[in-house]
């Protein structure tokens, strides 16, 4: 009796775990990694599952094997084959548009069957805003269309995407022998197809912009409600304001306004920093609204000037105004601007925030930043030039390439080509055979270890590390296989099609609100329950995940990919939805027909 009750209390416990993480999770407020901390101490408090298997994920082989492929892709990165392929796209793009919608679709499933999708997506953002400056392309049907590509192309093999990794890994820890490296392949490539047909025949059709593109070579002409906040006041001799620091004057904070710069009358462009100080004939560009700017000049000594606060101004002493893109993996991610110290911390000035198609330009530095949100910032060519070099701002800006050798780019290749080809042919494990690539890397200098580590997600590794015990403690105490006796109840009379169908539909809709990674965490080993409660192989069902995870754009969260496109896209979330609705009701009829063909359910 008692060992029924603690059954029980086991149950509730991993229960209200679970839920736990999924609020953290859909809230979007929460760190990955500090998701994964956090549920991993609770099991240990609750001593859900054994002390020896709390810190199991750690070393488990999703989360090697996930780690393992960052490193690899940013050697491709470091050795220039990505830098090849983005200087291809650019030659494309110059003999039109339709040539180059045609291989944004077909190109990036390629590369993206082994590089990370969200590092793929980082590489290909800027040259996607250069062609988009040089062609007068509407961005719109440039952006959407690459990340489903660079999301369809993780169907391509087994270690395509975050999903497909703990879907394996789930086979291995239950006993079951894992899916090849390129047992998907044949319906992945089915599904890209597919995918990509429907999306050249019809969705281009349905990303026209919503308005047209600027015609003039004005960069703040996107940002119009940034351009009327711009203001420029004179500081007259007599000023009280003279001879004060910054952070002596309360006046602008008390109005709302901020001082972006300062030109002195001796040409010199100031980026203001809290003890610089006012003098005569100084000339201040404010951001603020107008209203604000002139109560700011009323018995300050102060005046508004005739000079124009446009990008003349903007870009005067080699200054430089670009976009930003943030993406998922960035520290910047539910932190402030003030928060982060965002001006003293990189060197640049922040205009205004573009997200979901809407422009901020007040109160910025309390504006919580989230995945994907365009910044408009101001700053020197070394400041915008050093923000682009680690992971948490991408520059979207003139993008020149580096001189790339075609050698070091084949060699990287090769390598790559080496690990999936060692481990598909099982003459070392996928992650044993990765290990060897990486080394065989930095000896061949293509890539350091200190680029190795900083390539890693580790968000990723630490959710998936701390969530591995909840998944345990979810299949021991008995909850996974409750579960699924229900749906096999519910839905089980109806045979294994209707099975298949469901799964394939719950796991398209978890991913719209939590991360995919959690999401393959949760369902992979109901998977395998769902299978063991009536014998049957339990493939299909991974890998219909495998597929809804990586091919249900419903809304941007479905992806980061989709996330990091929607604010240099111009997107709104009806854009998603009317494309990814359609999409994922094609990839489900498609998932029906060739699924259960490739992998039976029979055992």
């Amino acid at each position: 009796m008692l060992q029924i009750l603690w059954t029980h209390a086991d149950r509730s416990l991993a229960a209200g775990i679970l839920l736990l993480m999924m609020a953290m999770l859909v809230s979007n407020r929460v760190r990955l990694d500090v998701v994964g901390l956090v549920v991993l101490s609770l099991v240990a408090v609750c001593r859900l599952v054994p002390a020896a298997d709390l810190l199991r994920g750690f070393s488990s082989y999703a989360t090697v094997v996930v780690a393992a492929m960052f490193a690899l892709g940013e050697g491709l990165r470091q050795s220039g084959a990505t830098d090849l392929m983005a200087a291809f796209f650019e030659r494309i793009g110059r003999r039109g548009e339709g040539a180059l919608s045609t291989a944004l679709l077909a190109l990036p499933p390629i590369p993206s069957t082994f590089i990370s999708d969200v590092g793929l997506m980082g590489i290909f953002l800027p040259t996607m805003s250069q062609l988009r400056q040089q062609l007068r392309i509407p961005v719109q049907g440039l952006l959407l269309p690459l990340a489903i590509a660079i999301a369809l192309g993780g169907l391509l093999s087994m270690v395509g995407s975050a999903g497909n990794i703990i879907g394996n890994a789930t086979l291995t820890a239950s006993g079951i022998r894992p899916l090849g490296l390129f047992a998907i392949t044949p319906v992945g490539a089915v599904l890209v197809v597919v995918g990509l047909l429907f999306i050249r025949l019809f969705g281009l059709r349905q990303l026209r912009p919503h308005r047209q593109e600027p015609e003039d070579a004005e960069f703040l002409s996107d940002y119009p409600h940034i351009k009327a906040y711009m203001t420029e006041i004179g500081v007259d001799p007599g000023s009280p304001l003279t001879g004060l620091c910054l952070e002596a004057i309360p006046h602008f904070r008390q109005h709302a306004v901020r001082v972006i710069r300062i030109f002195r009358p001796d040409s010199t462009v100031l980026d203001p920093g809290p003890r610089d100080i006012l003098r005569p004939a100084d000339r201040l560009l404010v951001q603020g609204s107008p209203a604000a700017a002139l109560a700011l000049c009323e018995g300050q000594g102060l005046h508004p000037t005739d000079a124009p606060a446009g990008n003349g101004r903007l870009r005067a002493g080699g200054l430089r105004v670009v976009e930003v893109v943030i993406p998922p993996r960035s520290v910047l991610v539910g932190q402030t601007l003030r928060e982060t110290s965002f001006r003293s911390r990189f060197g640049l000035t922040v205009l205004g925030v573009l997200r979901q198609g809407v422009t901020r330009a007040q109160m910025l530095p309390d504006l919580r930043l989230r995945a994907g949100d365009v910044l408009l910032v101001q700053g020197g060519p070394e400041a915008i030039d050093r923000s682009d070099l680690g992971h948490d701002l991408l520059v979207l800006a003139e993008a020149e390439h580096r001189p790339t050798s075609t050698g070091r780019a084949m060699l990287a290749i090769a390598v790559v080509a080496g690990v999936l080809g060692v481990a598909a042919l099982n003459l070392l494990p996928l992650e044993a055979a990765a290990a060897v690539g990486i080394v065989a890397m930095v000896v061949t200098r293509l890539l350091s270890l200190d680029q190795a580590y900083r390539a890693v997600d580790w968000r990723i590794v630490v959710l998936i590390g701390g969530i591995t015990p909840l998944s345990l403690a979810l299949t021991h105490d008995g909850l996974t296989a409750a579960v699924a006796h229900l749906l096999l109840r519910a839905v089980g009379p109806f045979g294994p099609l209707a099975v298949l169908a469901v799964f394939f539909w719950l796991a398209a809709l978890l991913t719209q609100v939590i991360s995919n990674v959690a999401a393959a965490l949760i369902l992979a080993p109901l998977a395998v329950g769902l299978a063991s409660g009536h014998h049957w192989s339990p493939y299909p069902l991974i890998v219909a995940m495998v597929v809804a995870l990586s091919a249900a754009p419903l809304t941007p969260l479905a992806n980061k990919v989709f996330l990091m496109a929607m604010g240099p896209g111009r997107y709104r979330y009806q854009d998603f939805f009317r494309i990814g609705l359609p999409l994922t009701l094609l990839m489900f009829l498609v998932v029906m027909l060739t699924v259960p063909a490739a992998f039976p359910f029979a055992r």
